[in-house]
């Protein structure tokens, strides 16, 4: 069992880079973000060391409302992001 600690540093971390992440489009905000579980069918193929997580990032730009999903996991404190199709 991961510390809870851990997995809430490990959360800020993947939201951080998948902000980065995110397209470069004039007047883009970020208004909220989440992380969620990676999905069963994802889990029971992965062979990393390190367990993913789902960052969803909720955008606005000129009045568009648009969600961004990564998948992240971070390996000796370096978070990797991979933009999924939600």
């Amino acid at each position: 069992m991961v510390p809870l600690t851990v997995r809430a540093e490990a959360g800020k971390t993947c939201i951080s880079t998948a902000t980065e992440a995110l397209p470069r489009i004039t007047g883009l905000v970020v208004k909220k973000s989440r992380t969620r579980p990676v999905p069963a069918a994802i889990l029971a193929s992965w062979k990393g060391q390190s367990r993913p997580v789902i960052i969803d990032v909720d955008t606005e730009a000129l009045g568009e409302a648009q969600t961004y999903s990564y998948m992240c996991v971070v390996t000796q404190g370096s978070a990797f992001v991979q933009r999924t199709m939600n």
